[in-house]
């Protein structure tokens, strides 16, 4: 720990960085599976993985804990959430709540640059491969690309939290999922469906449409989460 002149203590940038770096990967492992949902781990054995101490493990950990994706516990370990129609509904519940009330927000002075620019995305969304990581993306700057003007620092940090959860869920199920070629493209034309009323400048019916495809992604996700392996075994 050093100080600034003014007196404050501020942490080695390098310390930050390796903070960084370990919750990177701990959030990629958590995201893709490699650490499945409801699995114990042990601290002492991730810093030997990383090969850190456990002062930046332990950081990364409570920061995942703040995105919900692990519980700390007395001791050495931390609990990976595990995936729950209850917490599915919970993330989508308040993402309608927010981002209905952004897009409702954003139409009241939405540029031709902002439109623009969720072109672009939608047009990548509908090409990009249907995997989950580059899905993810192409979605996310689709819906960045009409709101970013009108979310503020605050909405950005809640939405940020509630897309990682979403993403997490489509990560994990991506293999239960309805993947047939006109569920794909019903997908892709709710995407066209909300860019044509924002162009028409419709901020009712963009919200509510809006809402709407926020309730198919739920309707897909909750369904897929039925058919996984773990749900079936948990119910035989």
């Amino acid at each position: 720990m050093v100080r600034t002149r003014t007196g404050a203590p501020v942490r080695p940038i390098a310390h930050l960085s390796l903070v960084d770096r370990v919750t990177d990967e701990l959030h990629r492992a958590i995201l893709n599976g490699d650490i499945r949902p409801g699995a114990a781990v042990s601290i002492v054995e991730l810093c030997e993985q990383f090969d850190v101490s456990h002062i930046p493990v332990r950081e990364a950990l409570r920061r995942l804990e703040s995105e919900g994706l692990v519980s700390l516990r007395p001791g050495r370990s931390a609990l990976v959430a595990s995936l729950s129609p209850e917490d599915l509904s919970g993330i989508y519940r308040l993402r309608k709540l927010i981002e209905g009330d952004l897009t409702l927000r954003a139409m009241q002075n939405l540029s031709e640059e902002r439109l623009e620019a969720a072109q672009v995305a939608l047009d990548e969304y509908a090409d990009v491969e249907r995997e989950p990581a580059s899905l993810a993306a192409a979605h996310h700057a689709f819906h960045s690309a009409l709101l970013d003007d009108v979310t503020g620092g605050a909405d950005r940090r809640v939405l940020e939290i509630l897309w990682h959860s979403a993403d997490r869920y489509l990560h994990l199920l991506m293999d239960n999922l309805d993947k047939a070629p006109e569920t794909t493209e019903a997908r892709i034309d709710e995407h066209r469906a909300l860019l044509d009323l924002a162009r028409a400048g419709k901020a009712q019916e963009l919200r509510d449409a809006w809402v709407a495809h926020l309730e198919s992604s739920e309707t897909a996700l909750m369904a897929a989460l039925e058919r996984s392996p773990e749900n079936q075994a948990a119910q035989a």
